[in-house]
């Protein structure tokens, strides 16, 4: 089943020098750390509503009425979501240049019988809305699936997400391909849709073979209308695709938060019990001088026992104290430096957007009045990491493409099909790649403040005498684009008033400059540049 229920701290710990042995790579193990992360995603991980959260708590010491203030899973898991492969996707599996995609298809050559067979896989696969789950658990969880479903009923072969905690077990080779995989999840049953029992499917490669079988509570069961529970189908490959969201050497991979968990949760546990020790200094309990107390002894009854209406009782909770006749009335809270207190939790967050770059990324929002350069320099280890992890979706993505497309052909599921069959997997006839996209959309004032800084470059290298056509090949422009530019009467004209200055500053003790600027001022209001390039420098 896919309850887990206890925390072992081991669950979340990784060790490289023992494989797929440690409990990190098990399948309780990966449960349990699957069901964490995606609870400080919802926020909800201190929460008893989960079995693990008490064990959780005392594992790592932490305040007993902790909540997740300051958790920043939900911004990273939304922020790699829309990163990877978030935005519109071409309806024609197009290369984004001329019409942008959130996955751009390259192909070399003539490959429009290949888009046009792509783009049908996508509509079949609902693949709009479907590729954002993929990135989401990728991201929150640190694995993700797709499995390539093939469905002769329907005729059609389509990509489907899988949930990393139904996979039981899984062999991959060198490559990253699969080569056999175990699904495990409870179903109801498909005879009463009442009863809940064990579903299990095993895929495993024999040469070009596949051989499936399916199960119900460990004996073998015909799950579909066929009739079928054991059968074999020649693809030459296994149709399921494995992502690790953060590959680090390990069978598993890792959560984008995995190694700010610790920091995640002791600003969390700091901020609680900030805030709840503001709560009592707002309503402090007193000594109270020659009163009888409610209960025996001196010191009020505890009301700390959880009830329907209260669940956190005590957590405001001080007691009050009696004292004999002649006492004062005194408020008894500890006392807290709030300020330091808050310092403290400040420089933690700080430190954690150190650590995570992402959580930082909207600066522009922060100051009112951010220059374009600013904004560009925090963003750049931003798009050196989204940069880092798009190629393990992108070439995940790649070969379930190639295996739909496959099958799709193989099968004759559709027109946009024809030409390809099982073979041109290996063939290379399906060969395509996911083209470069910006991280950020480009802002057009970022454009201008960029050509800005160029034309105030290009006048002070002239000013200091290096020619604009060199300036402008230092800078990237081809041969084409500076003859266009210096072909331009207004740019020529421009460039000998530049030139007029410079000289007229040099001669200005001799008092010869007047001639030259006439002559510039002279052909600016002509026009008049007999098809000649810029004066000497220009």
């Amino acid at each position: 089943m896919n309850a887990v229920y206890a925390f072992r701290e081991a669950f979340l710990q990784s060790d490289s020098t023992r494989n797929n042995k440690d409990e990190f790579s098990t399948w309780e193990g990966r449960k349990m750390r699957y069901a964490i992360n995606w609870a400080m995603y919802e926020n909800t991980a201190y929460r008893r509503a989960h079995a693990w959260a008490d064990s959780y708590k005392t594992t790592y010491g932490l305040y007993r009425f902790i909540r997740g203030i300051y958790n920043p899973a939900l911004r990273l898991g939304d922020f790699w979501q829309s990163h990877l492969w978030g935005g519109l996707l071409d309806a024609q599996a197009g290369d984004g240049k001329q019409k942008p995609s959130a996955i751009p298809i390259s192909i070399d050559g003539d490959g429009n019988a290949l888009r046009g067979a792509i783009a049908k896989v996508w509509d079949w696969s609902n693949w709009q809305s479907e590729k954002d789950v993929i990135t989401l658990r990728g991201a929150v969880l640190g694995d993700s699936f797709i499995k390539i479903v093939d469905d002769p009923e329907r005729k059609k072969a389509y990509m489907m997400p899988v949930h990393p905690n139904t996979i039981k077990a899984l062999t991959v080779d060198h490559w990253g391909n699969v080569k056999a995989y175990t699904i495990e999840e409870t179903r109801l049953h498909p005879r009463n849709n009442v009863e809940q029992v064990r579903y299990r499917e095993e895929a495993t490669r024999e040469g070009d073979s596949v051989v499936y079988k399916t199960y119900m509570n460990d004996a073998l069961y015909a799950w579909s209308d066929d009739g079928n529970a054991e059968w074999t189908v020649d693809y030459g490959f296994v149709p399921l695709v494995f992502i690790r969201h953060r590959h680090v050497g390990l069978p598993w991979g890792w959560a984008e938060m995995h190694a700010g968990l610790p920091n995640f949760r002791e600003v969390d546990d700091q901020a609680s019990l900030l805030n709840d020790q503001i709560r009592k200094m707002v309503n402090a309990p007193w000594l109270f001088a020659g009163v009888n107390a409610p209960a025996t002894g001196n010191v009020q009854a505890s009301t700390s026992t959880p009830t329907t209406d209260n669940p956190e009782a005590g957590r405001e909770e001080s007691p009050a104290l009696y004292g004999p006749a002649g006492a004062t009335a005194t408020p008894l809270v500890a006392p807290l430096d709030i300020t330091a207190t808050a310092t403290n939790i400040k420089d933690m967050l700080a430190k954690l957007e150190r650590d995570f770059p992402e959580l930082s990324d909207d600066l522009a929002n922060a100051g009112g009045d951010v220059s374009g350069r600013a904004l560009r320099i925090n963003r750049q280890p931003i798009i050196d990491r989204v940069e880092q992890r798009r190629p393990n979706y992108d070439a995940a993505l790649v070969r379930a493409q190639q295996m739909a497309v496959a099958i799709a052909g193989w099968r004759g599921y559709d027109d946009a099909f024809k030409g390809f069959d099982l073979d041109s997997y290996g063939a290379g006839k399906l060969d395509h790649s996911i083209g470069g996209r910006p991280v950020y959309a480009k802002d057009p004032l970022d454009d201008l403040e960029v050509e800005q800084a160029l034309w105030t470059a290009a006048s002070a290298a002239k000013t200091a005498g290096v020619p604009l056509s060199v300036f402008l090949k230092r800078n990237g422009w081809d041969d084409k684009a500076i003859k266009d530019l210096l072909a331009n009467p207004e740019v020529m004209a421009r460039a000998d008033m530049l030139k007029a200055s410079v000289d007229a500053a040099k001669t200005s003790a001799t008092g010869d400059n007047a001639p030259i600027l006439n002559r510039a001022q002279n052909r600016t209001q002509n026009g008049n540049t007999n098809g000649q390039p810029p004066t000497a420098g220009a």
